[in-house]
């Protein structure tokens, strides 16, 4: 999904510097839909450049002094963003959630093993809904769906809460 990020981001504003484009990818809360990291984030821009999706423009000629480029979509590059669009938009996944699977074999552990768990969980998702709280504060300055993405996240992370709180409820009675 980076690629889609990358090239969006380029659609919307050409001739961006590429840490122009990841300083974006953080400041809207990118991390909380798609993992991604820095580097992680230059080796898609490289892969994209390669594949003649996105070209550079050096603005710095000067031998002495390290390069900057701007990048630019091309026509590929702009049949790719629409190919992974659509891709992405069309698909529904099942929710795969790591915690799910040591679930299988709760009856397997003691009772302690569990609740330490469950607490880590509370303690992680608490965190989470905090993060997007904080976020949500400047709803202004976040493009217009990422707040509906945003609110329906922590909806779920709401859930999640409630649901771990009833699990180490009944462990504790």
């Amino acid at each position: 999904m980076i690629p889609l990020l990358i090239l969006g981001l380029l659609k919307e504003r050409p001739e961006s510097y590429g840490y122009e484009l990841l300083a974006d990818m953080e400041a809207n809360y990118f991390q909380y839909f798609v993992r991604f990291t820095k580097g992680s984030f230059y080796y898609n821009m490289q892969q994209l450049e390669e594949k003649g999706m996105i070209e550079k423009v050096v603005t710095n000629t000067n031998l002495e002094e390290k390069g900057k480029n701007r990048y630019f979509l091309t026509e590929l590059g702009e049949r790719e963003f629409e190919r992974l669009f659509l891709k992405y938009g069309s698909k529904s996944e099942p929710i795969t959630f790591p915690f799910y699977t040591p679930m299988v074999f709760v009856d397997q552990v003691e009772p302690e093993v569990m609740k330490e768990i469950l607490a880590k969980q509370i303690d992680q998702t608490k965190e989470k809904i905090q993060l997007i709280d904080d976020a949500l504060k400047t709803p202004n300055s976040l493009r217009r769906n990422f707040v509906k993405m945003m609110e329906n996240s922590k909806h779920h992370h709401e859930v999640n809460l409630a649901w771990f709180q009833e699990q180490l409820n009944e462990y504790n009675n």
